[in-house]
């Protein structure tokens, strides 16, 4: 089986040794790599040792523009052989060449195809990776936390969002040999919705696999629950062109992958109201979340939503009616799960005053 490799997307201007994705790519003797370069720097990628600039000719990719991608038939009998850029030497990566089907790679050998210098460095990025796996927490909460006055635990009117991929599930499947496409994918997908979601004072609770739960208006007064509701609205909307723009820059490479076409898109639940937020936990974990029943609503629109649909709840609709282009709809197959009375819902179309500043 022909494998991929990524180069995904680097700091500018970092001396930092970092690896393609997958690092270390285990391959048959005869078959072929294909490297894409989902960076916004144009790379070459030589074989040969990074450390001393010597180059052999196993792999020559020539230069590869941003998105941009080059195969190579790997027909060596070595066993592994070490690349890198020739324009950012810090960046590396190892193939492994396996003589016949089923041949594994023993921990002991993947190591032997580490240079000494680098088990140092690789530590430390391991160190890296504990870091962020205890970073569940979204920034602006760890500011708020470190007020000794902070209130862990409050009632409070908010806006809900609930972010999900259609046909994600789908997506993967096609590239279930391919976990590396799928992760620096969604690395570049929560790459654009974070900042989006900040930059209109939303907070992010987790991601739910290719989802997201934020909330709007942490901050705000619940005299006026309209600012978090709009600022929210006002985010879906710039996160779903922003994503349409991602999409389209991925769709040649899935093309080119598995020869055919999967339309995904982005789809978006909210709603408006009172909520438990703060840090909830037992002794040993601990989680700044929200709960309550409109929590669950927000959830259950955004199931009923349909692809690239931004769906509202009747309580959302009343803070910013005025602002934004709806559609109405009404609820079909049955009823909304403990919101019985609610007869129907309301789709996003556009903001009415996309340059009106909303007041804070």
């Amino acid at each position: 089986m022909n494998q991929f490799v990524v180069i995904p997307r680097s700091e500018e201007n970092s001396s930092e040794l970092t690896y393609f994705e997958p690092r270390i790519v285990k391959i048959l003797k005869g078959k072929s790599i294909t490297w894409i370069n989902r960076d916004t720097k144009v790379h070459s990628l030589t074989s040969g040792d990074a450390n001393s600039s010597l180059t052999t000719e196993f792999v020559k990719t020539g230069r590869m523009l941003p998105g941009e991608s080059a195969t190579i038939k790997i027909e060596t009998f070595q066993q592994s052989i070490p690349y890198f850029c020739s324009i950012h030497p810090s960046e590396r990566g190892i193939i492994v060449i396996l003589q016949k089907e089923g041949d594994k790679v023993t921990s002991l050998e993947n190591s032997g195809t580490l240079n000494p210098s680098e088990f140092s460095i690789i530590e430390a990025k391991n160190q890296k990776i504990l870091t962020r796996l205890q970073r569940q927490v979204d920034p602006t909460i760890v500011e708020y936390l470190s007020n000794p006055n902070a209130e862990l635990i409050q009632n409070k009117i908010m806006t809900i969002v609930f972010w999900d991929i259609s046909n994600f599930s789908k997506l993967s499947d096609k590239l279930k040999d391919h976990p590396e496409l799928i992760a620096v994918f969604l690395n570049e997908y929560f790459g654009i919705a974070i900042p989006v979601i900040h930059e209109y004072g939303g907070i992010v609770d987790k991601f739910i696999g290719d989802g997201i739960l934020a909330y709007f208006g942490f901050f705000e007064s619940d005299d006026d629950p309209s600012v978090g509701a709009n600022k929210a609205l006002l985010a879906a909307l710039k996160l779903k062109s922003s994503f349409q723009t991602l999409k389209q820059n991925w769709k040649e490479t899935w093309k080119a992958i598995f020869n055919s076409e999967i339309n995904i898109d982005i789809k978006c639940g909210i709603n408006t109201g009172p909520v438990l937020v703060g840090l909830m936990g037992s002794g040993e974990r601990d989680q700044f979340t929200v709960i309550g029943l409109h929590v669950n609503l927000a959830s259950r629109l955004e199931g009923i939503a349909n692809s690239d649909q931004i769906v509202i709840s009747p309580f959302t609709m009343k803070e910013v009616n005025s602002n934004f282009q709806l559609k109405t709809m009404q609820i079909q197959n049955g009823k909304i799960k403990s919101f019985e009375d609610i007869r129907e819902y309301y789709i996003v179309l556009a903001s009415i005053t996309a340059n009106k500043k909303i007041k804070s």
